[in-house]
């Protein structure tokens, strides 16, 4: 019989960013677990899912052990605790040795995550994922069949008509001819989302932002959305990373609304 933990809801806080609460709890049965509170909503179900999908695919992320409906408008996802630190509580501890071994380590499951695919935009099963270019708003966006309909979604973003007049011609070169190539994308590798335990990565964790993208988003993800990375920490993601190209990079920046 499938284990349920819908008694593993309360617990110690062991996280809380901008209402994503985790807590370490102990079952019934005296497993700890990782509780992940959020509103209701299928979107949530789906994080879970990618998360479900990248840990049977070999990649560091916690092993989903169910969602749960625990109060009106709430959902628990319940994972595996995963063990050690989040690194950016001991980056500055470690030496050059170590620090390299964590980029190689964290380089090798970046090229895991590029052999995750699938044939559109979004995320498992087909599903809407989140809107990252809207800063102030929690919007949902796709799925999108082709990068073409992707483009033209994030075209019709662009207030400018002249912009948006150049990138209409600019875009399809920056396509190509080449078939595309939809990626699993973590979608926010902050330093906060690694854990860490003896020099070694024990899991990445929060999966909110994943879905399947064109190759180049994690990187214009890391550089461009998400631009409150830490000083220290965006030089280590453009090392890691494949860079995705300055014409994406600037694409990427003039859809991006940030509310102000």
């Amino acid at each position: 019989m499938t284990p349920k933990y819908t008694d593993a809801v309360q617990g110690k806080e062991l996280y809380n960013y901008f209402g994503n609460r985790v807590v370490a709890s102990t079952t019934s049965q005296g497993n700890v677990v990782a509780v992940k509170h959020k509103p209701a909503g299928g979107f949530v179900r789906s994080e879970a899912q990618m998360m479900h999908y990248a840990s049977q695919q070999g990649i560091l992320a916690p092993r989903v052990l169910g969602s749960y409906d625990v109060e009106p408008e709430v959902i628990a996802t319940v994972t595996d605790l995963v063990p050690g630190e989040s690194l950016d509580k001991v980056w500055h501890a470690m030496n050059k040795e170590q620090r390299n071994s964590i980029k190689a380590q964290l380089k090798e499951q970046i090229r895991l995550f590029q052999t995750c695919t699938q044939p559109y935009i979004g995320r498992i099963n087909h599903q809407e994922t989140f809107n990252f270019y809207d800063r102030l708003h929690f919007r949902f966006m796709g799925p999108f069949d082709t990068e073409e309909e992707f483009d033209n979604w994030c075209l019709a973003r662009v207030k400018s008509p002249m912009a948006a007049a150049m990138w209409k011609k600019l875009l399809p070169r920056m396509r190509g001819d080449r078939p595309s190539k939809f990626v699993l994308t973590h979608g926010d590798l902050a330093a906060r989302n690694i854990m860490v335990k003896d020099g070694k990565i024990t899991g990445i964790v929060d999966w909110e932002y994943s879905a399947f993208f064109p190759e180049y988003m994690e990187y214009a993800l890391a550089t461009v959305i998400h631009d409150g990375h830490e000083s220290w920490w965006l030089p280590v993601l453009k090392e890691v990373l494949e860079p995705c190209g300055f014409q994406r990079s600037r694409f990427t920046a003039t859809i991006k609304d940030r509310g102000w």
